[in-house]
């Protein structure tokens, strides 16, 4: 196990992050090119003690200006991302909850985190570019998982 001068062995940053599922296809927003240029899914990290579902409207109200409307009960995946020299940091992992998310509207705003949305099919994942922690999102995303209401 690889262990860390910066933090404890059990440390984790906890990322929310949103399945907006339409006709078998999820949203992601493409970050500017001053963040990564590419292909991201909306949300972001937690501040420490905050809950889930709060921070959650709010990383994604800050990303998009958009107005959350529902959000799943669980996570529908789960997974860990390592980040390599980040935040000043040599490496650490991301525990990222993706929970199914509605909003009110797609009539996003352009802001420093977000400069556009598309809708992508689990083939067309495989053929973008996709930012940091939604690199895992091909493997797992499944338009089954989404075919009834929530």
């Amino acid at each position: 196990m690889e262990r860390s001068k910066d933090f404890p062995d059990s440390f984790y940053r906890v990322t929310v992050k949103g399945l907006c599922v339409r006709d078998g296809k999820v949203l992601l927003m493409l970050e500017p090119k001053a963040r990564s240029g590419k292909w991201e899914m909306p949300g972001g990290g937690l501040d420490f003690g905050e809950d889930i579902k709060i921070g959650f409207k709010r990383e994604l109200e800050e990303e998009m200006g958009l107005k959350v409307t529902k959000i799943s009960q669980a996570p529908v995946y789960v997974w860990t991302h390592k980040f390599k020299e980040r935040r000043g940091l040599d490496w650490y992992y991301s525990l990222v909850l993706a929970y199914r998310v509605e909003f009110e509207s797609l009539d996003f705003k352009e802001t420093e985190e977000c400069e556009d949305l598309s809708f992508f099919s689990k083939e067309e994942l495989s053929k973008i570019e996709l930012a940091g922690q939604t690199k895992e999102l091909p493997g797992l995303f499944n338009p089954e998982d989404f075919k009834e209401p929530f």
